[in-house]
């Protein structure tokens, strides 16, 4: 087996180059060659082939192992993650279809109307969109384009905003959520059971998140 350090290098070396090619770019100038360079590494698809090759490397030819041998390894894999990979589309196509009929706008609009606290508000919103796209991050900018003008207007903290919208965005997952999906397949477990352990963990952080964002609006 390898050692850990070689273990927890390998798997972390896109977020690596992606993270040093994000900062690099801060002080290169743009449309040189330099910049092309620094994010052709640094781009999503070249680091995880870097990322690939070094594994394929230290894990497989370091260790004796024949390239057919690897093969076949990375046949298991993509067996394994296939499934994951069509749903994950699946639910990206789905996604894309409850936006583009303004799913979000109809939540707004039911919303707007009423007197709650504009923290609960942004946090209901983001809830209402994160169950009816099963998306995170499009549930969380989409709330903050619907919640972002009403912060003059109920003179409310932007920063407990974004934190509540933030606990919002992790509310419920199921079916259509595609870390739902993840979670199940990578540990074989039901339905049933990822809703009671996976499901029940992401409501209860963001319930809790929620409070605490309440408790602060007292004293900020």
């Amino acid at each position: 087996m390898p050692n850990f350090g070689l273990s927890l290098l390998i798997p972390l070396i896109p977020a690596i180059l992606i993270s040093i090619s994000t900062i690099l770019n801060m002080f290169v100038t743009e449309d040189t060659l330099l910049h092309e360079i620094v994010s052709f590494i640094g781009s999503a698809e070249i680091s995880l082939i870097i990322a690939i090759i070094a594994s394929v490397i230290v894990f497989g030819l370091r260790k004796g192992k024949k390239m057919d041998e690897m093969m076949k390894s990375f046949e298991n894999g993509l067996k394994g993650v296939a499934t994951i990979i069509f749903i994950v589309g699946a639910g990206g196509a789905f996604k894309e279809i409850i936006l583009k009929a303004n799913v979000g706008d109809y939540i707004a609009g039911i919303m707007q109307n009423t007197a709650i606290s504009p923290l609960i508000m942004a946090w209901l919103i983001t809830a209402l969109i994160r169950i009816a796209t099963g998306q995170g991050v499009v549930s969380a900018i989409t709330a903050a384009g619907i919640v972002g003008p009403l912060i003059p207007t109920f003179n409310v903290n932007p920063v407990l905003m974004v934190l509540a919208t933030a606990a919002g965005s992790n509310t419920i997952t199921h079916v259509n959520d595609a870390s739902f999906w993840l979670f199940k397949e990578y540990f074989n477990i039901s339905i049933k059971d990822t809703f009671k352990t996976w499901g029940l963990l992401l409501l209860t952080t963001s319930v809790v998140g929620l409070i605490v964002v309440l408790i602060m609006d007292l004293f900020i």
